[in-house]
């Protein structure tokens, strides 16, 4: 029997294609998926263009291409307000693509099921499940550990680091928080912390802008900085190599997401709680 104890309240939304408003047939493309106990919505889109062909020979497929890219960047601009977004996107979707209004489900792991939900309602992804290895699905992963651990509320969160670089300075970093100042513990200095997906950091452009960063903030106060990451750089992966070898030099810590979960105890264990 299941542990109804470990089971989160969660809202599933499908996303759906209209192209002929007055007829108002449609086709599901995809799902959502809200956890607010994780911190968590999960966007997943069908890239199976010809069955939405098949339902409508001239639909848009441009369009369809871009959602998945399209929802997941609003989701990670929305990530302090997700509620907002849903409430928003139900209002302002209403052309040819869709939201559903919400089911109500109860689930174990939200960000593992989530799969099931979208060959349940929208068919299979011709490319199979989606890699974890985009920066909002490493810092899904990483809130929804936070949320977890308990700690969220302790967190600070879209932090600019223009108070220590120069007025304008347009980069965030994700969280951040100070462990007290107890002696045997941590030293009661800013621990930061940003999510950044090594195997699409093209040029190690994400990894300089992070280590340009913690270093203006070291010149005025004591502070670390853990980059969340999809994985160590592997065997001939230049891409993640050369970001990995730049945030290392930069005295920048490295946690993989398989190890989130213990990372984000050990956070508990800083502040005390």
């Amino acid at each position: 029997m299941t542990d109804e104890s470990h089971l989160k309240d969660c809202a599933l939304y499908l996303v759906q294609y209209v192209p002929d408003l007055v007829r108002g047939e449609f086709v599901n493309i995809g799902v959502l998926l809200h956890s607010p106990e994780e911190r968590y919505l999960g966007c997943l889109i069908t890239d199976d263009y010809r069955r939405i062909k098949h339902f409508h020979p001239h639909a848009d497929v441009k369009l369809l291409r871009e959602l998945q890219s399209h929802f997941e960047t609003e989701i990670d601009a929305h990530d302090a307000d997700l509620e907002g977004y849903l409430q928003f996107m139900r209002r302002s979707y209403a052309n040819s693509i869709q939201v559903s209004e919400p089911r109500a489900y109860r689930l174990a792991e939200p960000q593992n099921e989530i799969q099931d939900f979208f060959g349940r309602y929208a068919g299979r992804r011709l490319t199979g499940p989606l890699p974890e290895d985009t920066r909002v699905r490493i810092k899904q992963k990483l809130a929804a550990a936070l949320s977890l651990a308990g700690v969220w509320e302790m967190m600070e969160k879209h932090i600019s680091v223009a108070r220590w670089t120069r007025e304008g300075d347009p980069f965030t970093l994700d969280y951040g928080y100070t462990p007290l100042l107890v002696k045997g513990r941590p030293n009661g200095h800013s621990h930061f912390i940003h999510a950044i997906s090594l195997k699409r950091d093209e040029g190690g452009k994400a990894a300089k802008i992070m280590v340009y960063s913690i270093d203006h903030v070291r010149k005025k106060e004591a502070a670390e900085l853990t980059a969340v990451v999809e994985a160590l750089a592997s065997k001939g992966d230049k891409t993640a190599s050369l970001s990995q070898r730049i945030l290392e030099d930069g005295g920048v810590a490295l946690q993989p997401i398989d190890g989130i979960p213990e990372y984000a105890q050990s956070i508990r264990r800083n502040l005390m709680i």
